[in-house]
């Protein structure tokens, strides 16, 4: 580590001055009494210029008159004394200034150099030694011009021996000339004086041009004792591979960049269905996770979260269960350790383990990771990133007035979303309004939307009725379905938008109203505007703040404490405390969940109702998701007449599901129907869209 020179380190005492006023012969009885290399002039209490002692005699050869003024130089700087050292252009002298502001020394910069050159060589002397480095350099012919330390040590020859003599009168080197034309001789073996060393030869450079050599040396003792060292590495190494092989575990090591490095302990051949280990390395776990052996995102969450614990399934329906371990260097991850154990058989281990996780109020520790908002009547519930990210741009949001376009699939909870705009905005007060723009029948939305004066129409109420606008003036009006709205009630939704106020029907005064407007759809708007099915003017006036909700199988994360919460709500209502077991949470997030949040709402009231014990297990899951009854036989039965590729289609389609409703796993299924598990896993994921 090179070390920092401070000026009050180098600083020398200012011992002798004189005044300007002094002449040639005053300045030569000062020099030759105090013998100081510099002598400072002063102008009352202040230095002004310096000479020395070569200055002076000048100043006589070029005069001879003693009597004549004394001429001094002025390139002085006055520096903190405590400041590291630098260098100045047209400065020769430095002062130093301490902290209260008087003068603590002087440099010349030319012994600064001096200084810290003295100290660099030092400090490569010190670095060349601590690492028992031997180094000599040679002149163009080979005269010997520098020994360092180690080398006197390593050789047993002194220093004064050494410098000047021919070096290659001292080592058997037939190519030495070789490296003055610019060769590099390698791990070369040597004696000298009888001691035996390795090392190398380069050529030795000034300004681009090869001005000798240079030998780096090691003893080659102390070489062969760092290779009996590094040969004990290798064994403990191959100990520790045959320790981990017995604990009947596999060790994984994934790089930053999720390449597999490294694989040690017991291989999981019938996990991984490959032969070797070796066909493991170099694979990414991206690449894995799309061949269904790794669970998505475990780089990420090992980054952000630390150490995690996963249960994997391969397309054989074999489990591991696996801890992931990130390695962090200076801050950034350098690579996760995974050890993984088969629990394909490990049945009873697996419900001593649930067991357990019960005990350990499993659904409380998930449900207290959830982030909620409580509002009048739904919140949000999620763990995700993508919904972390999705629920900070709606806090922003909410805090402004402007209007909000919702996209989202159908089911993915569009309607909680504007409730939690409107309870995360300052009209949270007031009334949040919902309006399904499809179910309200179209002769009657223009009514619904604006309201209307009494005898406005024949039914109509005597004493008239105000509109949803009216309705939430202050507060928030939520148009859901809004593509549904016919062409002629856009016009007048525009106009309400625009001048915002409303008039009633059979009305002949606008009614101011103050409110925020919130939209959402499941299709697509921008392709409804080109087919001249939706207003152009209307969608860019809705278009302001445009939020895509992702559908649930993109958010992986949600399903498991999405399904606790429903779980707790349905047991809340109907009394019951059944529990969902780990691995009926392991089916339900391996569901692609088409009808998303809505869709699971549905199956887990379904599973609470109609499950038996107060476990619900894969299996009642299994027979929710994939048919209705785990012990019916199969019986294919097609009704009519149809083309024969149909009936195979359905025949098998029957077939399967009888399969999954019976043997409840993809594995066994394909066991007894005579195919491969990758052929039934795509005939489910076929039925299920």
């Amino acid at each position: 580590m090179k070390k920092v020179i401070l000026w009050k380190e180098i600083l020398k005492p200012i011992t002798i001055s004189i005044n300007e006023q002094s002449s040639l012969n005053d300045a030569m009885e000062m020099i030759c009494k105090e013998r100081s290399e510099v002598i400072f002039v002063k102008d009352d209490e202040n230095i002004i210029g310096y000479f020395n002692y070569r200055e002076l005699m000048i100043q006589l050869l070029e005069n001879g008159d003693m009597n004549q003024r004394v001429l001094y130089k002025t390139d002085i700087l006055l520096v903190p004394f405590q400041n590291p050292v630098e260098f100045f252009h047209n400065v020769s002298v430095v002062l130093g200034i301490d902290e209260h502001g008087k003068l603590a020394g002087y440099c010349t910069l030319a012994e600064a150099r001096n200084k810290i050159t003295q100290l660099q060589l030092q400090q490569k002397n010190q670095i060349f030694n601590s690492s028992r480095i031997g180094v000599i350099t040679t002149d163009h012919e080979l005269g010997i011009t520098f020994v360092n330390e180690m080398a006197e040590n390593i050789l047993g020859l002194s220093r004064r021996f050494l410098m000047g003599r021919n070096y290659k009168t001292l080592l058997a080197v037939d190519e030495l000339e070789d490296v003055l034309n610019g060769k590099h001789l390698v791990y070369i073996n040597n004696s000298i004086n009888y001691k035996h060393i390795i090392g190398n030869f380069s050529p030795l450079f000034n300004d681009g041009k090869i001005e000798g050599i240079v030998h780096i040396f090691h003893l080659r003792e102390q070489l062969e004792e760092a290779i009996n060292e590094l040969e004990w590495v290798r064994s403990l190494n191959e100990d520790l591979k045959a320790i981990y092989s017995s604990a009947d575990e596999e060790i994984l090591v994934i790089d930053f960049k999720g390449e597999i490095i490294r694989v040690a302990g017991t291989f999981l051949k019938d996990y991984w269905m490959l032969q070797s280990a070796e066909q493991l390395i170099g694979k990414n776990v991206n690449e894995l996770h799309k061949e269904g052996f790794f669970r998505k995102n475990i780089l990420e969450e090992t980054r952000k979260k630390g150490k995690r614990t996963f249960v994997h399934e391969n397309a054989r329906g074999r489990k591991l269960w696996s801890v992931a371990t990130p390695i962090f260097y200076e801050e950034k991850l350098e690579k996760v350790v995974i050890i993984s154990r088969d629990m394909t058989e490990m049945n009873q281990l697996r419900e001593e383990l649930e067991i357990e996780k019960q005990k350990s109020n499993l659904y409380k520790q998930e449900l207290d990771e959830m982030i909620k908002r409580k509002d009048h009547e739904k919140k949000l519930v999620y763990r995700s990133k993508v919904m972390e990210r999705l629920v900070e741009q709606i806090k922003q949001i909410a805090s402004v007035d402007s209007t909000v376009l919702l996209y989202g699939e159908s089911g993915v909870g569009k309607e909680v979303f504007a409730q939690t705009i409107h309870s995360y905005s300052q009209r949270s007060e007031y009334s949040l309004i919902r309006v399904n723009c499809g179910a309200i029948p179209e002769n009657l939305i223009e009514s619904e939307f604006f309201g209307y004066e009494k005898g406005a129409f024949t039914g109509a109420d005597k004493n008239g009725k105000p509109g949803m606008f009216e309705l939430a003036n202050k507060g928030t009006i939520f148009l859901d379905e809004i593509t549904e709205l016919p062409l002629n009630l856009q016009v007048k939704l525009l106009r309400v938008l625009q001048e915002r106020e409303v008039m009633r029907i059979g009305g002949v005064k606008s009614i101011k109203v103050d409110v925020r407007v919130i939209v959402a759809t499941n299709r697509d708007m921008k392709k409804l505007v080109e087919e001249n099915k939706f207003r152009e003017d209307l969608y860019y006036r809705l278009n302001v703040i445009p939020v895509t909700i992702p559908p649930l199988r993109e958010r992986y994360d949600d399903i498991s404490c999405l399904s606790l919460n429903f779980l707790e709500r349905f047991n809340s209502s109907y009394g019951w405390e059944k529990i969902l077991t780990r691995e009926a949470l392991d089916v339900l997030e391996c569901y692609d969940w088409p009808g998303n949040v809505r869709e699971l709402q549905n199956v887990i009231e379904r599973l609470v109702v109609t499950s038996r014990d107060n476990s619900i297990t894969g299996e009642d899951v299994m027979a929710v998701l994939y048919g209705e009854s785990k012990e019916r036989k199969f019986k294919a039965v097609i009704n009519s007449i149809v083309p024969l590729k149909e009936a195979i289609d359905e025949v098998e389609s029957q077939l399967i599901r009888s399969a999954m409703q019976k043997y409840g796993t993809a594995a066994k299924a394909a066991q007894v129907l005579g195919i491969s598990p990758a052929t039934i896993s795509r005939r489910i994921n076929k039925l299920l869209k």
